[in-house]
């Protein structure tokens, strides 16, 4: 069950952005692009986010969204984009 490496990477880029963006108040979704001989399944991946981020506010609503890519020699995942929510002040 790979899926907890490919969450605790995750962790760790919206870690990253959540300390470079103040105003973050929120993850939204989460949208990456897997290999297409990937074995990773987004109900897993989502069951294994959810449990590792209870009780932190910022990930109670977050969803991620598995696209699988054309590439088979590519990297088993890519981080699209990530959705969140800020609260508008600057600071």
């Amino acid at each position: 069950m790979h899926e907890f490496s490919v969450i605790a990477n995750l962790f760790k880029i919206l870690e990253k952005i959540k300390n470079e963006r103040k105003s973050l108040t929120a993850f939204l979704s989460v949208n990456i692009t897997v290999n297409p001989y990937s074995c990773i399944d987004e109900e897993n991946l989502n069951f294994i986010f959810k449990s590792m981020a209870a009780g932190r506010k910022e990930y109670e609503v977050a969803k991620i969204n598995i696209n699988r890519g054309k590439d088979p020699a590519g990297r088993e995942f890519i981080l699209d984009d990530v959705e969140v929510e800020e609260d508008g002040e600057e600071g």
